[in-house]
């Protein structure tokens, strides 16, 4: 039986699953290549860990601007929309594999959301 999203180490089993996807994914890969060097995916696991508890768990722990890299990262390969999908699909495959629950659903539904917000930000900067 799957647990549900509890906890830090929950959400960096999460993120760890989630990137496995994207780098194994030829067309999500090129987005994330600067993070395949092993010291430079823990780092950035960590920062997604604190955003994830920030978003599900009110901690606080995120203190960063999560679009600027977005943004800076669109001007040299183009976001489109395959991608925004493509990113909510593996993420939510992701949770689906590893938890069930009602902080699970409420993950996938945020992530709807972030997704959304940043592709509508993205494009009107990038117009």
């Amino acid at each position: 039986m799957k647990n549900d999203i509890c906890n830090r180490q929950d959400l960096f089993r999460l993120v760890e699953r989630f990137y496995e996807k994207l780098f194994e994914d030829s067309e999500m890969s090129v987005f994330f290549i600067d993070f395949k060097e092993q010291s430079s995916l823990e780092k950035h696991l960590a920062v997604l860990v604190d955003f994830w508890d920030g978003i599900l768990f009110d901690s606080g722990t995120y203190k960063k601007n999560a679009i600027q890299p977005h943004l800076n990262k669109n001007k040299e390969i183009a976001f489109e929309d395959k991608h925004f999908k493509k990113w909510i699909l593996l993420f939510s495959t992701s949770i689906d594999e590893l938890f069930k629950g009602e902080m699970s659903e409420t993950a996938k539904s945020r992530a709807q959301s972030i997704a959304t917000v940043m592709q509508i930000k993205i494009m009107q900067l990038s117009k």
